[in-house]
């Protein structure tokens, strides 16, 4: 018998102690929960599930994939037209037909995507990396802070002039773009050193945000000294915070759950809870509207 993967078992765990549903039952939804869930709320917007293909079948709208990973836990893989498929050794995009029995794959998905409550736990991952057998590659989805240190500490990234930097639709970018963006790096090697660098052979900034957003901020920004100011208000309340103005400190004060941003227009330094963080460019009025330097942006969506 497979065993249930720590994905189902934290969703039949979860279904068996709300409300006496059944663990079983395929319309009860619940959040993905994670292991380590502070851990990778604050160091990325991604699970990841990895596995030999087993299985695959083809669907309406794409592939479903089997995997299997050395524990024999199972999970099934829906992949579609919006999934984001790469080679880890050479760097390239992969077509759906180049998926093949007998691969090893890693696939990430939006860990704040809900989750039927079945066996084996289905998923459909916004990435999906498979593993090169004659070109070695290695793979970290993650976010990186303004020296490209990946929040979790584990991989400092030593960006050249050379370095391949694209956005997720493939255009080139330039490194300034990366800031504030979830980051996908492919390398080959790391130092020894604490934590391990790598001159990454490519690096694609990934689009953490719903269109909505993006069509805010397409529609509403301007550029100072080189950084993308966005509209604060307009931004903030569609993901869900409350935005109060605060004539006395020049600024507002943007709440959500238990986060508390203090902003002040002209400042660089912020509060955040019972911290100060700093801006690279102070916020400002402009058409009687706030604007904040887009990496805010991260923030807002962590919490």
């Amino acid at each position: 018998m497979k065993k249930i993967s720590t994905i189902a078992l934290a969703a039949l765990l979860a279904g068996s102690a709300v409300g006496g549903y059944s663990a079983y039952a395929q319309e009860d939804i619940i959040p993905i929960m994670a292991e380590n869930e502070q851990q990778v709320q604050n160091t990325t917007n991604y699970m990841k599930a990895t596995g030999v293909v087993q299985e695959i079948e083809k669907e309406a709208n794409g592939l479903r994939l089997t995997i299997e990973n050395e524990d024999k836990m199972v999970t099934i893989l829906r992949i579609n037209n919006e999934s984001l498929l790469f080679d880890a050794g050479t760097t390239n995009g992969l077509k759906q037909e180049e998926l093949k029995k007998g691969a090893i794959i890693e696939a990430y998905y939006d860990k704040n995507k809900p989750m039927i409550m079945i066996y084996p736990a289905t998923i459909t991952p916004e990435i999906v990396i498979v593993k090169n057998e004659e070109v070695f590659g290695e793979v970290k989805v993650s976010q990186f802070d303004k020296d490209f240190l990946s929040l979790d500490r584990e991989l400092k990234l030593n960006i050249g002039e050379e370095t391949p930097l694209f956005n997720q639709q493939g255009k080139a970018i330039e490194l300034k773009d990366l800031q504030g963006k979830e980051l996908m790096v492919f390398y080959t090697i790391t130092t020894r050193s604490l934590p391990p660098q790598t001159p990454p052979n490519k690096v694609i900034a990934l689009d953490n945000l719903t269109p909505d957003v993006q069509e805010i901020i397409a529609n509403d920004h301007y550029m100072k000294n080189g950084v993308k100011m966005i509209p604060l208000r307009k931004v903030a309340e569609h993901l869900g915070y409350y935005v109060l103005s605060e004539p006395k400190v020049n600024g507002a004060i943007v709440t959500l759950q238990n986060s508390s941003f203090t902003i002040t227009r002209g400042e660089k330094m912020y509060g955040y809870n019972k911290s100060l963080r700093q801006f690279e460019v102070a916020p400002e009025l402009k058409d009687m509207k706030t604007y904040v330097p887009e990496d805010f942006l991260q923030l807002l969506i962590q919490n």
